[in-house]
């Protein structure tokens, strides 16, 4: 999720810059982050304290253009960086990423108060959205990656049972199996505290598939599970919860009206971004993907920060930041990395969580 095409062979000098090139490189960048809009070379030679004049400034960022870095959107503007730029900076110049006191309190408060998981979710989704002023995205656990804490059944008459799923996480989860085969409740009762003792500390995946091998021990427990399990084991796809879309509407990057349209509608097709953000759930740390490393055309102007959350060292799901290519990235990654870290030593709380 993180390719760095301008790495250079000699790692001393990042893209193969020299100290000058990197400086206005680096300068320009910190420039078009603030301030959204082209970077001219006047303005470069006032606020950045080297000793070189604007004519010097302009010739070495024609050279940055040639090599693909920096691109003059209009024939009179300034430049701004190329996601080459920003993977560059990203990789090595952008500093330790450190989480704002004020934000890490406020991230702290606002979810130790949530006891359900979905509103715990939610309320993850919109301080990612309050705090970056981007779109905050927050993808729920897929079924199949629960861990299982306690399996039992219910039946509500004569060819329905309730079959209740508690995670590891408190969570209790329902699914009304069609079974006619098991006489009363006291089978139903046998049923769960077999299938219990053998699965408690697995994934539903794990459990279809262990089953699968012992199908032959008890036929009757053996099909009972399979019809509450199997279709949540194969569920690919977790809730997704997404906040905080206007915020692209305050963006320099984003007037145009067709870029926009773009946007919001990969963002508002959930399946495509479940997708992407699924990818993550195999990463380690804090992942960024910059505008045309982005596999959704949609979001080529964007750049994304995730990372994952879970139980213990279980990954259950991916917390994100979706915004312009010119965001603040050591705050961005500072932010989504307690965030979910914050959500992993919730739901790791034995009994923290409620029924969702």
């Amino acid at each position: 999720m993180t390719p760095d095409p301008a790495r250079g062979k000699d790692r001393g000098r990042p893209g193969g810059l020299g100290a000058r090139e990197r400086e206005i490189l680096k300068s320009v960048i910190r420039a078009h982050i603030v301030t959204g809009t082209p970077v001219g070379s006047k303005a470069l030679s006032l606020g950045t304290g080297m000793d070189l004049s604007p004519a010097t400034i302009r010739t070495v960022m024609a050279e940055l253009e040639e090599r693909g870095l920096l691109v003059q959107p209009h024939t009179s503007a300034g430049r701004v960086p190329t996601d080459t730029a920003y993977r560059l900076y990203v990789d090595h110049w952008m500093g330790a990423p450190r989480v704002v006191p004020a934000q890490a309190q406020a991230i702290d408060e606002a979810l130790r108060t949530r006891r359900d998981v979905a509103e715990l979710l939610e309320e993850a989704s919109r301080q990612l959205s309050r705090l970056s002023h981007h779109v905050g995205v927050v993808l729920a656990p897929e079924l199949r990656r629960i861990v299982i804490e306690h399996l039992e059944f219910v039946r509500l008459d004569r060819n329905r049972v309730v079959a209740v799923l508690v995670d590891r996480t408190g969570v209790v989860h329902n699914r009304i199996v069609e079974e006619t085969d098991v006489s009363d409740q006291e089978e139903l009762d046998r049923v769960g505290r077999w299938l219990t003792d053998q699965f408690a500390g697995l994934t539903l995946q794990q459990m279809r598939e262990d089953l699968l091998r012992r199908v032959s021990e008890d036929r009757a427990a053996y099909d009972l599970a399979r019809k509450a399990v199997e279709p949540a084991a194969g569920d690919a796809e977790g809730e997704l919860f997404v906040e905080g879309m206007a915020n692209l509407l305050d963006e320099p990057a984003f007037a145009d009206l067709d870029r926009m349209r773009a946007i919001l509608k990969t963002l508002e097709e959930k399946t495509r971004l479940v997708d992407l953000l699924g990818r993550v759930l195999d990463g380690e740390g804090v992942q960024v993907v910059i505008g045309s490393e982005n596999p959704l055309p949609g979001l080529a102007d964007c750049s994304l920060v995730t990372s994952t959350y879970g139980v213990g060292d279980r990954v259950l799901g991916t917390v994100g930041v979706v915004g312009p290519t010119r965001m603040e990235y050591a705050r961005t990654v500072a932010l989504v990395d307690h965030l979910a870290k914050v959500l992993t030593r919730l739901l790791s709380s034995p009994g923290a969580r409620g029924p969702a």
